[in-house]
């Protein structure tokens, strides 16, 4: 099976704007080799409005999934106390766990159970899915299907607004 990750569509106060669509339409229009059951959707509004833009070539269901909702950030913030300064040093720890905001260990539980939710629902059937969420859900599916090893931080996979990267998947989980 094949998952088609997308990262949303370039947005402004959680809005696709016009250059987003036009992405968007750019890529729709790229000759797709696979065809799609179901496209899994983050909540938030660029990532469902990307969704739609896609059902305009695949004639698929969205389901909105809770579970790959962006992950809650310090970034861009001094810390204010030792426990910040914690969360600040252990951002890509897999092991780090940490309630509010969430620790990288949340988050990967998190989106891992969605990854096999997904993966489960399709696998036996031979169908392939899209996800529709935001860039830290890159790293997280692509930890997912190269593994993590143990004591190391997860290495970053960098992708542009509206952009796609495929992942296979060759066994159930």
């Amino acid at each position: 099976m094949v998952i088609m990750f997308v990262r949303h569509a370039d947005d402004v106060n959680d809005v696709i704007t016009e250059r987003g669509r036009k992405r968007c339409e750019l890529m729709i229009d790229y000759e797709e080799q696979f065809e799609f059951a179901k496209i899994y959707s983050s909540p938030a509004k660029r990532c469902v409005e990307t969704a739609k833009e896609l059902t305009k070539k695949f004639d698929v269901e969205i389901e909105i999934d809770y579970d790959l909702v962006e992950r809650e950030k310090l970034i861009g913030r001094v810390p204010k106390n030792e426990k910040e300064q914690e969360w600040y040093d252990n951002y890509l720890n897999p092991e780090f766990s940490f309630k509010n905001p969430e620790g990288c260990k949340e988050f990967i539980d998190r989106t891992f159970r969605c990854f096999r939710k997904i993966i489960n629902n399709h696998f036996d059937k031979n169908e392939n899915a899209i996800i529709v969420a935001h860039s830290g859900t890159t790293y997280a599916l692509s930890a997912f299907v190269n593994g993590i090893r143990k004591g190391e931080d997860i290495k970053w996979v960098r992708v542009g607004n509206c952009a796609k990267l495929y992942f296979e998947i060759n066994e159930k989980v």
